[in-house]
Order: structure tokens, then sequence, then C-alpha cells
């Protein structure tokens, strides 16, 4: 008899453990958001989600068949309550498990961002891996809703676009969740995120929807330039493309990029960056830091536009390399000068090398001055290799003018 009290104890306390989807949600009860803007409304949150429109992304659809994508907006007190009240006009719950985009509005930017970033990582649901962007002189709500060309869901464009953009151009730069949680919470490193713009003109595309990207050349189009600085949680302003690619080596996280050199006498070519690595370190001389950064960059030669190179020679090949060297160089200094001045804010983790590196002179050094990162000395080095001189081996451009 015990023995049959035990088992069915024992059999409660299985069923009691068993009970853990309480808060499950059929798929037809959810809105499925794949972007989410924040902005603010006077002292309230604006919060904007894109959702989308199951019927209208089934591959059997019509291109013609409508929008697939439905935008919902809510103002709070809060973002959280923002998004519940959503349901005052979605059919469905907001779900946020498949977020792709996180877009802020740069009024709210320049506000402080600490209020989203806190609200989405307690959602249980939300994952951390989507990217997030600031809109630049303009609303995250307005960002959401224009329509783009060749994805079918804007928020899919706008990640598709960003990862494909910093491999192989590098004027802008993809943060997730994470990573911008650990530049927040870091006070040797301040945050960057990337500028999201809109080109043309936006109320037009707002009115015309999917019918705006039926045209050979949209009225509107979204892209990825440049890098939004911030301290702390505010930004401060932007950098641009080519401050942005320097940002980008000195960060590592080069991939691939084009860029030109001139060549005496006229004319330019233009190189291809086929792996790049920079190496940064800490040098003490004469008792203060010097940062180190050296960039190493294999390159091939992808168009030629000056008459007197020879491809064949290896002196002009070297010419060239000493070109990209200088150039790179420049692309650097240029970067951490244009911030030092119109920033002073440490955005290249220069401080967090230093206390990694040598955490006893690095208190010293923030106790002894109020920003460190504007006195700091920086030695920038390049090294370019060309690999490879593409298909031709000499530019028949030459042979024309002769």
């Amino acid at each position: 008899m015990k023995q049959t009290i035990h088992l069915f104890f024992v059999w409660g306390l299985i069923a009691l453990l068993l009970g853990g989807c309480w808060d499950r949600k059929e798929l037809n009860e959810l809105g499925i958001a794949i972007g989410i803007g924040v902005d603010m409304e006077g002292d309230q949150y604006q919060v904007t989600a894109q959702v989308v429109i199951p019927s209208a992304v089934a591959s059997k659809s019509s291109p013609s068949a409508g929008s697939p994508v439905v935008t919902y907006e809510a103002t709070a007190p809060t973002i959280q309550e923002a998004i519940q009240k959503m349901t005052d006009t979605s059919p469905r719950i907001i779900y946020l498990s498949h977020i792709r985009m996180l877009i802020l509005g740069e009024e709210y930017a320049r506000r402080g961002i600490s209020d989203a970033i806190e609200a989405l990582m307690r959602e249980p649901f939300t994952r951390s891996d989507f990217y997030i962007a600031i809109a630049k002189n303009n609303k995250a709500s307005t960002m959401l809703k224009i329509p783009t060309p060749l994805e079918k869901l804007p928020a899919n464009k706008m990640f598709a676009s960003l990862d494909t953009l910093t491999k192989t151009w590098a004027p802008a730069t993809k943060v997730t969740m994470d990573q911008l949680l650990s530049d927040l919470a870091n006070p040797d490193i301040q945050p960057t995120l990337p500028a999201l713009e809109a080109l043309g003109d936006t109320e037009s595309s707002n009115e015309k929807g999917v019918d705006d990207i039926k045209s050979i050349s949209p009225g509107t189009t979204l892209r990825f330039s440049g890098i939004g600085v911030l301290k702390k949680d505010r930004l401060l302003g932007w950098i641009n493309e080519q401050d942005s690619k320097g940002f980008n080596y000195i960060r590592n996280t080069v991939e691939s990029t084009t860029g030109h050199v001139d060549c005496q006498g006229g004319g330019n070519i233009a190189l291809l960056t086929l792996n790049s690595e920079t190496q940064r370190k800490v040098i003490i001389r004469d008792g203060e830091p010097v940062i180190s950064i050296s960039v190493t960059n294999d390159s091939t030669i992808r168009e030629v536009n000056c008459q007197h190179m020879k491809l064949s020679s290896m002196a002009d090949i070297k010419e060239i390399e000493a070109a990209s060297n200088e150039k790179i160089v420049e692309i650097l200094r240029h970067s951490v000068e244009t911030v030092r001045r119109e920033f002073k804010s440490d955005i290249f983790g220069f401080g967090q090398l230093i206390h990694q590196s040598k955490p006893e002179l690095w208190k010293r050094l923030k106790e002894e001055k109020e920003n460190p990162f504007m006195d700091l000395q920086i030695e920038y080095k390049a090294k370019t290799t060309i690999k490879k001189i593409g298909s031709l081996f000499e530019s028949f451009q030459k042979e024309m003018k002769e």
C-alpha cells in the first residue's frame, strides 16, 4: 500500500513538471515581427512593428498580390506597453522571436538608447542575433514603411544589405545586441551603430507602398552609409564612409573592400582587398603608452587607368604597393583625428587595449587625465602585397593611344 502511495506521489510530481507550456501560443495567433522601430513622441515611446503577412509571402502568391508586410504602431510610457498596445489594431499578438532589424530613430538615439535595449533583452522570446541601426535624419517608423525591391521583406533586405556591405565594401559596421551590450557595459570603449539612410521622397514612397518598387527606379531606397558615434548610450553624431572604413580597419573588421591609388602623371588604379588583418599592440616608450596599428593587406589589381604603368615591371608593382600603404595609413589617421576633433569618444577601443595589457598604467592615466584618448600617441603602418593583376597583363588602353 505504501509503495502504491509513493508511486502516485512520484507520478504527481512528474505531471507538475510537465506543465511547461502554460504560455504556448498557436501560430495563427501570432503576428511575426521582423523589424522593430523605436522613436520618441513627446515624452512617450512610439514603437513600430513590421509584421509578415503569411499569405503574401507564400511561394505561389502573385508578385502583384500586395505588400508582404504590414506595420503597426503604438505609443505608451514604456516600450513593452507600446508593443502590447498594438493589439488595439493588430488581430494577432506581436511576436518578437524572429526580429532581423532594430531601428532607432535619430531623435530617440540622441536622448539615449538604453531603454530600448533593456526592454528587448528582458523579453524572453527575443534572440540577440539581430542587427541594430540608427535612422539618420529620420524616424525609425518611416524606415520600416519603405518597400524594397529584390527582397520581399524590407527588414530582411536591411539585414542582408548590412551583412553583404560589411563583407565587400566596409563603409559601415554590423552590430548585434550582444556586441552592443558588451560595449555599453565597458567603460574603456564607446559604442558605434551603423547609419541607415533613406534616399528619395519618403512620404511619397510610404503612400505608394508596394507600387513604388514596381518601377525600374524606385522613388525611395534604403542604404547603410557611415557610422553613428555614441558616448555611453547617446548618439553624438556621424562619421562618413571613408572614416568608417578607417574605423573598421583599426577594429580589424574589414574582410574585403575596394579602393584606389593615384598614379604619377594622372589616372588611378583600383585595388580589391582579398584579405586584411590588423594587429594592435601597446608599446611603452618613456613610461607612456604608444598604440601601434599595423594593417596587412593582400590585394589584386582590378582596374588600371594609368598609361605609364607596366604591370610586368616589378618596380611598378612595388610603386603601387607603396602608394596603397600611404593611402591606408592616411585613412587610419584621418579617421582617428576626425573622431578626436568632433566627438572626443574612444570608439576604437584604445583604452580597452591598454587596460588589457597594462592595467596599472591605464589606471594611472585615467587618474591623471580626464580623457586619455585625446593625448594617446598612435603609430600607423601598412603593408600591401599585390597577389594578382587580373585577367589582363597590360592595359589595352595603352595600345589604343600609341
